[in-house]
């Protein structure tokens, strides 16, 4: 049987400065290598999903367990020993803007973990390889292509040995090859165990066969609807 990742126990989400109304009765269970798909509105972007998967925000009813475990009853220290395997791309890419990119990408590894650091970097590298890149960018983040941070956001998130990936919107502003190439990436995680929820208003994912997500879900406005 596999291990249980990401529970979401009949869940109100709250309403943010970004998404204004609370979604409700969200409910489902991830277990290792499964896939969650949710389409959300393009106009609207991302309801706070990821931040309450992720213990960040406290959902307004239910209950969302980490690994069996209730993320309210986790400790400070304990959330971020969880959070260090947590992979993730955001909306709305957070960077530290006095670090460059590079340092950006390997900076959760390198304070979370007792890698060496040289490792990190050399698993920075070899993915930023997939994606097409001989050096991830040396630059800050405001001076660098909006591209370039998005698959920086792709090489961070897939650092490590992720038990999940939180994927908001993540093929935005790329092409159909780099897509397929997040795509591959993403089912090798998932093929070591690591669970998945990827949302999306990008068609190019929606028609996607070898994505092959256990769960598809969407979300309208403050409806929550399990697709299939």
């Amino acid at each position: 049987m596999a291990e249980e990742r990401i529970q979401f126990e009949t869940v109100t989400l709250p309403a943010t400065d970004r998404y204004d109304q609370e979604v409700a009765d969200i409910h489902f269970v991830l277990s290792a290598g499964e896939c969650l798909l949710v389409n959300v509105e393009d106009e609207r972007g991302c309801p706070p999903l990821a931040d309450t998967a992720e213990g960040l925000l406290t959902p307004v009813a239910g209950r969302v367990r980490m690994d069996g475990r209730d993320w309210s009853s986790i400790s400070a220290d304990e959330s971020a020993a969880y959070r260090s395997v947590i992979g993730r791309v955001f909306e709305e890419q957070a960077w530290v803007s006095n670090l460059d990119v590079d340092e950006n990408v390997t900076l959760a590894q390198r304070h979370h973990t007792r890698r060496p650091e040289q490792e990190i970097r050399d698993e920075a590298l070899q993915w930023a390889g997939r994606f097409g890149w001989d050096s991830l960018p040396a630059i800050r983040p405001a001076w660098a292509p909006r591209h370039e941070l998005v698959i920086a956001q792709w090489v961070r998130a897939l650092l490590g040995t992720p038990r999940l990936m939180i994927l908001e919107r993540p093929t935005r502003d790329v092409g159909d090859e780099e897509c397929g190439q997040l795509v591959e990436a993403v089912l090798e995680r998932r093929a070591e165990g690591a669970a998945v929820i990827w949302l999306t208003s990008d068609e190019r994912l929606s028609n996607n066969q070898s994505l092959n997500p256990t769960i598809r879900a969407k979300v309208l406005g403050d409806r929550w609807e399990i697709s299939e």
